[in-house]
């Protein structure tokens, strides 16, 4: 079964969906099209209640994000479906760390021609919980400023129309905003004040700066900003937001090559766990998708559901 999100960025150049509709049809394969949360969860179920083995997920970041968490809080009895994931959104984060986030078309035509092998990958979810709230399941959290910038982004493409406000430049356009407000003070981002305990490399307490948090490995990106430290499926990275050197250590940050002074004395935590508590934590994106808590209450985050990937 193919399972694909009209609204998705990407879905919407160039006839994209009609050629995936002719495409489904040579091969005589199920085509869901499916945009509203809604409507991905019950093309989700039907997927499962067919028995399939392969489920094509084309879309965006946060299609997958609901598949994955309806999948995985579903009592299934039944084996899940690998998934194929093409990149049809604005980032297609979890596509490009699978290796399938590129040349769409190609990549689906490979995928069916039964003469072809695909190779297997396992990813697991993060589970994100809080007392009172259903627990969602993703692939990349972005806290503190990151979740600023996703959430002002959002809030500027849908506040109008016209090329600069919905066309492929609007995210650039937004960031360079941003930057300039950066620049000359008049930021409206407010580091919150959080503490981070984590069952493998320590703990922070400080207004946050930047918070990151992913179950993907990011081996083909130039951005990993992870340290190799610790041990689990869950990597995260915290900075308090007066770090000491931030600016002077920013390479080094994003690349994941922490000197042995970035350590949560000087404002930085980072490395793999297993299980993270956060206290005071507001707001996230969870891949793409805005989640709000209660701050007086602790988010978990912890190792969540195995799924398996499909690529060429």
């Amino acid at each position: 079964m193919i399972l694909a999100n009209p609204r998705s960025f990407r879905m919407s150049l160039r006839g994209r969906l009609s050629r995936i509709t002719d495409i489904a049809n040579q091969h005589g394969i199920a085509l869901e099209v499916a945009g509203k949360p809604e409507e991905i969860i019950r093309a989700a179920d039907r997927a499962v209640a067919t028995g399939i083995e392969v489920l094509v997920v084309i879309g965006g970041d946060g299609t997958l994000q609901a598949v994955v968490t309806h999948l995985a809080q579903s009592d299934l009895q039944t084996r899940l479906p690998a998934i194929m994931m093409l990149g049809g959104g604005r980032t297609n984060y979890t596509a490009r760390d699978i290796g399938t986030h590129q040349h769409l078309i190609d990549t689906l035509e490979r995928a069916l021609d039964p003469s072809g092998a695909l190779s297997e990958t396992t990813r697991y979810t993060l589970q994100v919980e809080q007392d009172g709230h259903p627990p969602a399941h993703g692939f990349f959290i972005a806290g503190a400023l990151v979740d600023y910038v996703i959430r002002e982004c959002h809030h500027y493409r849908q506040s109008g129309s016209g090329t600069l406000r919905t066309g492929h430049v609007s995210t650039l356009v937004r960031l360079l905003q941003l930057a300039g407000a950066g620049l000359v003070g008049r930021s409206q981002f407010q580091s919150p004040d959080i503490a981070i305990e984590t069952d493998e490399i320590g703990s922070l307490t400080t207004p946050a700066r930047l918070l990151m948090i992913t179950s993907l490995h990011h081996r083909r990106e130039w951005i990993d900003p992870y340290r190799a430290a610790g041990a689990g499926m869950v990597r995260l990275t915290a900075v308090s937001s007066d770090a000491k050197h931030f600016w002077l250590r920013i390479r080094r940050l994003l690349s994941g090559r922490h000197h042995a002074d970035m350590n949560p004395e000087t404002g930085y935590l980072s490395g793999r766990c297993n299980e993270i508590s956060i206290k005071g934590l507001k707001h996230i994106s969870l891949d793409g998708q805005e989640y709000d808590f209660d701050p007086d209450r602790p988010v978990t985050i912890r190792t969540g559901r195995a799924f398996r990937f499909l690529h060429p």
